[in-house]
C-alpha cells in the first residue's frame, strides 16, 4: 500500500472526526435558542449523534481513513486516540479552579474520561480487523493477517476495559472510583 504525505494519512483522518466533533459541540449548543421546538429538537439530537459517533466512535471514521492512506500503527494509534484525548482534556480542564490539582488528576480515572479512550482503542481494535480483511480480498495477498499482534493487544485492551468500565451498567466501577475518591480527599 502506498504511503501518503502526512498531510492526508494523520492530519486528515484525525481531522476529519475532529472537525465533526467541534460543529456537533457548536450546532447543540446553538441550537437552544432555534425557534420552533421542533427545529431545536431535529437539530439538537442531530448534533448530540455527531457528538456521540465523533468523541466515542470516532476510531471506526478515522482508522480507515488513515491504514488505506499508508499510516503505520503508531500513527493510526495517535489518529484513532487524539479527538477522545481533546475531549477529555477539554471536560478535566473544565475542572480547574473548581477542584484541587489532586483532585483533578484523580479526575483523569473517572469512567467517562477513560472510557472515551478504551472504547476508542477497541473501536480501533475492530477496525483493524476490517480494514486488513479488505485489505486481503482488495490485494488478493493472502500473507496479509487478519489480526497481528498490535491490533490484536489494542483491541484486548479496549474490550476489557471497557468492560471493566461498564460491568454492572457502569455502577461497580463509578462506586470504587468514589469509594477512593472518599478516601483520599474527604
Amino acid at each position: 500500500m502506498e504511503k501518503k504525505p502526512v498531510l492526508q494519512r494523520i492530519i486528515f483522518p484525525a481531522g476529519v472526526v475532529f472537525c465533526l466533533m467541534v460543529v456537533s459541540i457548536h450546532l447543540y449548543n446553538l441550537s437552544r435558542w432555534w425557534e420552533p421546538p421542533l427545529l431545536h429538537h431535529l437539530f439538537a439530537h442531530l448534533s448530540a449523534a455527531g457528538m456521540f459517533t465523533s468523541i466515542w466512535l470516532g476510531a471506526l471514521i478515522a482508522n480507515p481513513l488513515a491504514f488505506f492512506r499508508g499510516a503505520a500503527f503508531k500513527e493510526r494509534l495517535f489518529v484513532c486516540l487524539v479527538t477522545p484525548a481533546i475531549w477529555s482534556a477539554k471536560v478535566l480542564y473544565d475542572f480547574i479552579g473548581i477542584y484541587s490539582w489532586a483532585e483533578c488528576l484523580y479526575a483523569c480515572f473517572h469512567s467517562v474520561i477513560m472510557g472515551t479512550l478504551f472504547v476508542a482503542l477497541l473501536c480501533m481494535g475492530i477496525s483493524e480487523i476490517g480494514c486488513r480483511i479488505i485489505q486481503r480480498r482488495r490485494t488478493g495477498d493472502r500473507s496479509v493477517k487478519v489480526m497481528d499482534f498490535q491490533s490484536g493487544l489494542v483491541l484486548m485492551i479496549g474490550l476489557v476495559m471497557s468492560f471493566i468500565l461498564l460491568y454492572n451498567g457502569g455502577h461497580s466501577f463509578y462506586y470504587f472510583y468514589m469509594d477512593v475518591y472518599t478516601k483520599l480527599f474527604l
